[in-house]
Formats: structure tokens, sequence, C-alpha cells
């Protein structure tokens, strides 16, 4: 798929050839993202990969089955009696998860969810952190940040849940809004800031980084269809396509006429299919080495 030079920055045609480079491990201890630091996109890939991170030895819990709303999250996980048990969780009544540190040093986690129905959530979403025999005494820098990083997704999803102003919450009416337009309105500021960004990380191959910027613009104007194309791409070609598949319906609801929609309806269909399948890269996984 290529993008129309007209309306937007062209990515390389090579983006599905791209290879991220590897980062030399450093020994500076890496610190845990904020939750005021953070895109609600980012806050929900972590939180799926702090599930499959925080349960390694005890997992329960189907990460594929993840799906979220801006109110909610909702999984399922296995029964030991076989089968699957569904989940949801609702954000806007979350308390606030935070990550404390006791008197030897050991971290601990303060976090019991429970769905809507009152159930408490399976392993590890029922205490996401904690010392005794089953975690080991000292813990890893590597487990303190993934429990760090979890508690900061959970934290970011929780405020964007009762943040009813925030644009993303209502992009239907503001999608309907803007198509309405005869002259579409520049980007703000802002946006065009973090338009630069992700262009400047994607020339230097940092696709994380890149796909962060074009997610932060879109949290600031939901009706960013460049924003939505570019992230839509750079998300499949890390594994994220669930995100992919929102990222390009966004962007055909804002421009359903596009020159490339079938093109991007056609990729969305094989985005679905690799979601489904689980097909998937650790390439943006921030919990895993």
């Amino acid at each position: 798929m290529i993008l129309d030079a007209r309306k937007f920055v062209v990515l390389p045609v090579l983006i599905l050839l791209f290879t991220p480079l590897v980062k030399a491990a450093g020994t500076t201890k890496k610190l845990p993202p904020r939750a005021d630091s953070i895109s609600v996109w980012q806050a929900r890939r972590a939180l799926a990969a702090g599930t499959e991170y925080l349960a390694w030895h005890r997992g329960k819990i189907d990460r594929s089955s993840f799906r979220f709303t801006p109110d909610s999250i909702e999984f399922d996980a296995f029964k030991s009696t076989g089968g699957a048990e569904h989940f949801k969780v609702d954000l806007q009544t979350l308390e606030p998860v935070a990550v404390k540190c006791n008197s030897y040093g050991r971290q601990v986690v303060a976090c019991f969810l429970k769905d809507e129905a009152g159930k408490s959530c399976p392993p590890p979403l029922d205490l996401i952190w904690r010392e005794g025999s089953i975690w080991s005494a000292k813990c890893s820098d590597d487990c303190v940040y993934a429990a760090e990083s979890f508690a900061a997704a959970l934290n970011r999803l929780r405020v964007f849940a009762k943040d009813t102003s925030s644009p993303l919450h209502t992009f239907t009416q503001r999608a309907a809004a803007w198509r309405a337009l005869a002259a579409k309105p520049p980007i703000p500021e802002q946006v065009r800031e973090q338009r630069l960004l992700a262009e400047d990380a994607f020339k230097e191959k940092k696709l994380e980084e890149s796909l962060d910027h074009y997610e932060s613009g879109l949290e600031l104007d939901p009706t960013w269809e460049q924003g939505y194309f570019n992230a839509a791409l750079i998300a499949a070609e890390l594994g994220f396509y669930p995100e992919a598949v929102e990222q390009m319906q966004a962007y055909l609801e804002l421009v359903p006429d596009a020159p490339d929609s079938q093109s991007a309806r056609d990729q969305i269909v094989i985005w679905q299919y690799k979601a489904k399948q689980g097909v998937a890269t650790d390439a943006g996984n921030p919990l895993k080495k």
C-alpha cells in the first residue's frame, strides 16, 4: 500500500521489509513510564504484554482475547476444568494502582481487580505483584520494571475512562463533523510537532518511537487522517495487528472515498486474520528482553 503523496507524508515503500535495529544492552537502569506520559494505545499494549510477563508461570489469561473500549477491558481466562471464562472490568470504577515497597525492599502492587459481575479476576490480575513463596524474595530490575509499567498502564486507562472531555471519546461525532467540512483545517501546531518527531524517528529506524509520536498526535486531534494511516502501517510492521486494524478503520471513517480506500480495507482483512491467529512479533514488547 502506498500513501497518497498529495495528502500524506510518504513512508518508504519497503516498510514491510524493514528490520528494526537491535539495541545494545545498556548499564543504566530502565525507568518505567509515567501514567501521564503514555498514550492510550501504549497503555493497552503494555497491559496485554504485562499480563503475559507477570503470569509466565501460572498464566491463565488469553492475551489475544483482550478487547478494549474507552470504559472497559474484556478478556478470557482459561479454567482449570477446561474452557474459558469471560471477564469485563469497568475502568471508571477501578481504584488507582500503586507499586509499593515493603520494609524488606520487596515490591508489591496493590491491585485487586474485580469484573462488573463482582468476580475476582484470575492471576495475575487478582494480585499483580506480591512477595512470598510464589515470587522470588529479591525482585530483579526486569520484574520491578514490569510491575511498575503494568501499574502505569492501568492508571492511564482508568484516567482516560473518566476523562470524557478527551477528543478520542467523541471520535465518531468529530469524524462526522470533519467530513462535512468543505475545507479541512490544518492540523494544530502540537500535532504538527508530533508528526515531525514521528517522521524523524522513522528515518532513524525507530519504529516504536515513531508510532508513539503518531499516537500522541492522534490523542490531541483524532481527525488527523494522515496520522491514522501511518500509525496503522507501523503498528502492523511491529506486529500490533489489533491496533493496526483500529487505526486503519478510523482512517476510513474519516476518508471513506480515498483513492486507496479499497487497499486499506484489504489490508484490514489481512491484519484481522493475523490478529485472530495470534501472529505477532516481540519487536515492540516493552516488558521482554
